[in-house]
């Protein structure tokens, strides 16, 4: 009985996935997967935010990031604590690369994950990355130098192993 319980649940999750990205964004030839993240990222700019939201309409943070991944069928946890988990740690800002994920404390604890973006560039220096997000005045990009999340950076992940 909860085999064929698994198998119904599968097979309902396998479903909605499919639907979901049914208009996956195609990598145009020469481009390469991380770069294509980020413009499909940057095509939510300005687009208002709602907590507990997937897009395409509204996002909340890990939203927006699955959402994003998503279209190139790359599967995100929906929550921004379990996508802290999913990929390969980044361990220097200077390692960073386009399209990797960053991760801040949220506005009431500054030790545990509670916001997620993705990262548009690195600082020449190595000290600093740009990174778009869905904050509370809706999708944008920001610095990681900005007093708000420089005291919240909590780490990175590496999604995207190859690129």
């Amino acid at each position: 009985m909860k085999k064929i319980f698994y198998v119904i649940i599968a097979s309902l999750v396998l479903s909605f996935t499919s639907v979901e990205y049914a208009a996956a964004e195609v990598v145009p030839s020469g481009t390469s997967i991380s770069e294509t993240i980020i413009q499909t990222a940057m095509k939510f700019l300005g687009t208002r935010y709602r907590r507990g939201t997937a897009g395409p309409k509204t996002f909340d943070c890990s939203g927006f990031t699955s959402y994003v991944f998503g279209k190139l069928n790359i599967l995100l946890s929906r929550c921004s604590r379990d996508q802290y988990r999913q990929g390969e740690a980044v361990k220097k800002i200077a390692d960073l690369k386009r399209g990797d994920l960053v991760f801040f404390g949220g506005s009431r604890s500054t030790r545990s994950v509670g916001h997620v973006g993705i990262v548009t560039d690195v600082a020449e220096d190595g000290n600093s990355f740009n990174f778009v997000h869905a904050a509370c005045s809706g999708v944008k990009v920001d610095n990681s130098k900005s007093s708000y999340y420089s005291r919240r950076y909590i780490g990175a992940r590496r999604i995207l192993t190859t690129d």
